[in-house]
C-alpha cells in the first residue's frame, strides 16, 4: 500500500514539479496551487489456492491557484492531464496501473479517484513431516 502511495506521489511530483504534493492533511500553510494524496479505501479478495488480490483507492486531490479567474477551468484542465499521467506508476516493487479513474470538482477542488490493484502469493505453510518410523513384521 505504502509503495503505490509513493509511487503516486513520485509521479506527481515528476509532472508538475512546480507544485507541492502533500500526503497527510495541512492545515496552515499549504500553498496553492498543490496535490494531496489521501488512501480512501483498501481491500483483499481471494482467489485461487494462496493467491490473493489487493485493492486500493486513492483520491487525488487538486487546489488550484487561489486568485485563478476560472478555478473550476482549472481543475476540469488539470483532470484531463491526470488521466493520462496516473494511468501507470511504478515503484520500489514494481509497476501499477490504474483503473476506474474518475473526477468531480466540489468546492472548486478537484477530486481525482483512481484505483491501483495487484496480487500477492502467499507462502505455502510448511506441513509437518514424519520424523522417524518402525516397521516391524511377524508371522502367525
Amino acid at each position: 500500500m505504502q509503495d503505490i502511495k509513493n509511487a503516486l506521489i513520485k509521479k506527481l511530483s515528476l509532472f508538475t514539479p512546480e507544485y507541492p504534493v502533500y500526503d497527510e492533511a495541512v492545515e496552515q500553510g499549504m500553498k496553492q496551487p498543490c496535490f494531496f494524496v489521501l488512501r480512501i479505501e483498501g481491500g483483499q479478495n481471494r482467489e485461487i489456492n494462496r493467491r490473493y488480490r489487493r485493492l486500493n483507492s486513492f483520491d487525488v486531490h487538486y487546489f488550484p491557484h487561489k486568485d485563478a479567474s476560472a478555478p473550476r477551468e482549472e481543475c476540469e484542465l488539470m483532470a484531463e492531464r491526470l488521466y493520462s499521467e496516473l494511468e501507470y506508476v511504478t515503484g520500489a516493487e514494481g509497476g501499477y496501473r490504474g483503473i476506474g479513474m474518475r473526477d468531480e470538482i466540489v468546492d472548486g477542488v478537484l477530486h481525482f479517484f483512481i484505483q491501483y490493484n495487484y496480487h500477492v502469493v502467499r507462502t505455502k505453510a510448511t506441513d509437518v513431516k514424519m520424523q522417524t518410523m518402525k516397521q516391524g513384521g511377524g508371522i502367525k
